[in-house]
């Protein structure tokens, strides 16, 4: 994956941490295991959660990526215990900006609770 390829998912990632109004210590630790497995400076890493309430989700070119990034994206949604509404709410948004559906994300959002 291209550098700006790997930072436009990071802050699409950082978008949905910061999307219930706070970064929690369990988000930050994904944000920071995330930044360190896609090789990102810790300045890019830092400009991007600095700035985390105002970053646009940017769409994937490819299938791949964008289950990639909607599965990044319920997980970090899940990753402090529940599904806030508010975090549902973005990652249905982000759902239907990928091109998939409210049932293809309530599939992901139960797979993702059968595997953690």
């Amino acid at each position: 994956m291209k550098k700006r390829i790997k930072l436009e998912h990071f802050a699409n990632i950082v978008a949905v941490a910061a999307s219930d109004g706070n970064i929690s210590e369990v988000e930050l630790e994904l944000l920071s295991d995330r930044a360190t497995e896609y090789g990102l400076d810790e300045k890019d890493v830092a400009s991007l959660i600095a700035s985390a309430e105002k970053l646009e989700f940017q769409i994937p070119l490819n299938n791949e990526e964008r289950e990639e990034q909607l599965s990044e994206a319920v997980l970090m949604s899940m990753i402090d215990g529940e599904i806030q509404d508010k975090e549902y709410d973005l990652c249905l948004k982000i759902a239907q900006k990928l091109g998939f559906d409210k049932k293809y994300l309530n599939y992901i959002i139960d797979l993702s609770k059968k595997l953690s």
